[in-house]
């Protein structure tokens, strides 16, 4: 039984040792700050823009991480942004979609364990750039 759970957790670690999971989540949280600071010091835009831009950096992180060095990751994530261009919606939808469709290719890349462990941050990220604004 036990050497059947390893096995389980070997398969959906997917390209990533136990320690890339906190430089994933590092290099994800850095990109948030720096598209923040772009948006808020670069931009002047408003929070609620700050907000979102530090989403999409995050999901570009986390994008990058999942598909690494690998050729057919990365012309997989090409087709979902191709597929994503031609989507209509506002910026909340986009954003959502894009993340989704980042955690399906971690999931689908072997690396589901990843994908919740960077997941749930990364939910917790949107949760608070899309959160009931204030007047």
């Amino acid at each position: 039984m036990g050497m059947d759970l390893l096995g389980f957790i070997a398969d959906n670690m997917g390209h990533f040792a136990p320690q890339d999971i906190p430089l994933l989540l590092f290099q994800a949280l850095c990109a948030a700050l720096l598209g923040a600071f772009l948006a808020r010091v670069g931009g002047r835009m408003p929070v609620e823009g700050m907000k979102e831009l530090a989403l999409w950096a995050a999901g570009a992180a986390l994008a990058a991480g999942f598909a690494g060095a690998q050729l057919p990751l990365a012309v997989l994530l090409l087709a979902f942004a191709m597929l994503m261009g031609g989507q209509a919606g506002e910026g909340r939808e986009r954003a959502l979609r894009f993340g989704a469709l980042v955690l399906g290719l971690g999931c689908g890349s072997h690396a589901a364990l990843v994908a919740i462990a960077v997941g749930i941050p990364f939910t917790l990220l949107a949760r608070w750039a899309f959160g009931a604004t204030r007047s």
